[in-house]
């Protein structure tokens, strides 16, 4: 089996990567923050560990699932030196070209919440039993799975998380209203074009609804104006890259599409309070 710090070029290139942790050296790959290429699939086998995803920390054990989509920073802390994982890694240009994506658009705003699930140790042998058998598959010359077959993988797996975790929070539902179903097809958008996009004429193009009707729509369901959830995609992406990254701070500016290091700076400061170098220099998490 491949040692894990050997997967870092393969990480970025294959549409499904799949292993065990066997010696612990699953944290040299995520050392420092780093951008998932991919979504990630990660079971905690044993021990236990302290991760950041996109700067928010968690802790996981044995029977512990983290989900992180692409694009998230992703990071190990620590870990006892028993930690052990699984994991499972799926290339996001197969998920969007699958025709099962629509199928699990409304689990994303629950993995933006709580991306780490604790999972019963029931559930958690059937995850390994899966993880294994996806592992078997990936070691054989032959290609047995084809992009489709991923995608069906990558929903298999992401539902079957979240029902369970809904199995163990009575009284939690996941049946949605209309206005709800249309918050989360935007929040599939934004995910998609936050970096480029930050009009709100062109999300509600992409919906086929004016933006007055879209707006109203996610000020009704989150409180928020429609403005305000586009931006917080986008303050998240550059406090993430401010502190986890050597990037200057005009890079950041234009990797979001700010063209006036300036403007970014006050869009910056409108949501946090403080100037992009402040907030470097801050420590603030």
């Amino acid at each position: 089996m491949k040692k894990v710090k050997e997967l870092t070029t393969d990480y970025k290139t294959q549409n499904l990567l799949a292993g065990i942790d066997m010696t612990g050296s699953f944290k040299e790959l995520f050392r420092q923050a780093a951008i998932s290429p991919r979504s990630i699939f990660l079971l905690c086998l044993r021990g236990t560990c302290k991760i950041s995803i996109h700067l928010t920390q968690y802790e996981m054990e044995a029977s512990s699932l983290a989900i992180i989509l692409p694009g998230m920073y992703f990071q190990i802390l620590n870990q006892t030196s028993d930690c052990r994982f699984m994991y499972v890694g799926i290339a996001q240009r197969t998920i969007e070209n699958s025709h099962l994506f629509s199928q699990t658009i409304e689990y994303t705003p629950s993995i933006l919440d709580q991306p780490v699930l604790k999972l019963t140790p029931e559930v958690s042998k059937i995850f390994q039993e899966a993880f294994m058998a996806i592992i078997r598959t990936t070691r054989l010359k032959q290609e047995l799975l084809n992009d489709m077959q991923i995608g069906l993988l990558y929903t298999q797996l992401l539902i079957t998380a979240y029902n369970a975790n809904a199995a163990n929070t009575p009284g939690k539902t996941n049946h949605y209203n209309r206005n709800q179903e249309i918050v989360k097809e935007l929040v599939r958008y934004i995910i998609q074009y936050y970096k480029k996009e930050r009009n709100v004429a062109f999300y509600a193009d992409k919906m086929h609804l004016s933006p007055q009707h879209l707006s109203t729509t996610v000020k009704k369901v989150t409180n928020k104006t429609l403005t305000d959830l586009i931006s917080s995609f986008i303050i998240r992406d550059a406090q993430a890259k401010l502190r986890s990254t050597e990037m200057t701070i005009q890079e950041i500016a234009y990797s979001l599409n700010f063209s006036d290091i300036s403007f970014f700076g006050k869009y910056f400061k409108r949501y946090t309070g403080m100037s992009p170098k402040q907030y470097r220099n801050s420590g603030t998490v």
